[in-house]
């Protein structure tokens, strides 16, 4: 029987090469980028190229690319992004009753 997989907006299997590289990092570079020891400096150089490589992917500054956790980290960042450019005189939002609570909430 062949299966057909239909939630690629939930989620979506990477890559060949994107799972080449994460396996590689998983492996041998798994400091926390944060850190000051050279696990971590390690992990930060990764973290900095996958960052610039994205930028020149879609022609944006690395400074532009922000790496989060995963779609609701993502949605909270943009809606609260999105609330404080506007200021305080334009904090009005619309959306409807059957958006994803990960924009709804915020």
């Amino acid at each position: 029987m062949n299966r057909i997989y239909l939630d690629h907006n939930a989620t979506t299997r990477p890559d060949p090469a994107v799972q080449e590289e994460m396996l590689s990092c998983l492996d041998e570079v798994f400091g926390n980028p944060s850190s000051l020891h050279s696990f971590g400096q390690q992990a930060r150089s990764v973290v900095d190229l996958a960052r610039n490589r994205t930028a020149r992917l879609i022609g944006a500054a690395p400074d532009e690319i922000i790496f989060t956790s995963g779609g609701t980290e993502s949605n909270n960042l943009a809606m609260c992004g999105i609330a404080e450019a506007l200021g305080d005189c334009k904090r009005h939002i619309i959306t409807s009753s059957i958006e994803h609570r990960a924009l709804l909430n915020p």
